[in-house]
């Protein structure tokens, strides 16, 4: 009997094996799994948790969102609740993107400055959540309160 050399196993080959054996367990996986319809009691708890929309809102509802969902989101941050700060952070950008116009608006030759400030803000709430700082979370509650009396749009 004649031995044969025994082949190696590359690298290449085994990251296929790899992946091919990935592929068969996630998609027999799936084929199995029995999903139920939620319950009303999910669905009213999905509808009645959603913040209503924020277009044509006056400024100051909009400047009032913006001063509590900064602080919700330097709590949540500070709670590690990455999840809620994200979603604090989507209803800030929300309420900012409103605001910003009537701010131009409103203000006139001061709007330039008041909108450098809550820019400024904005960024630092974004900051906060996407590198996971609650200090420029905090800084962002100190600094909305500075900009939104300098102009007397606290309310």
């Amino acid at each position: 009997m004649i031995a044969r050399p025994r082949r190696r196993l590359t690298v290449r080959t085994a990251i296929a094996l790899v992946a091919v054996g990935s592929a068969m367990t996630v998609s027999s996986g799936c084929a199995t799994e029995v999903l139920q319809a939620p319950t009303s009691s999910a669905v009213e708890l999905a509808t009645t948790t959603l913040a209503p929309s924020l277009e044509g809102a006056p400024l100051d509802e909009l400047t009032a969102v913006l001063r509590e969902e900064t602080l919700a989101l330097s709590e949540a941050l500070f709670a590690s609740d990455t999840v809620m700060a994200r979603t604090h952070l989507s209803r800030i950008n929300e309420a900012w993107s409103f605001a910003e116009p009537q701010i131009a608006a409103k203000f006139g030759e001061f709007a330039d400055q008041l909108i450098y400030d809550l820019q400024r803000v904005i960024e630092l709430a974004r900051s906060a959540v996407e590198r996971n700082r609650p200090a420029d979370a905090s800084k962002a509650t100190k600094f909305l309160e500075l900009a939104l009396q300098s102009l007397a749009v606290a309310g």
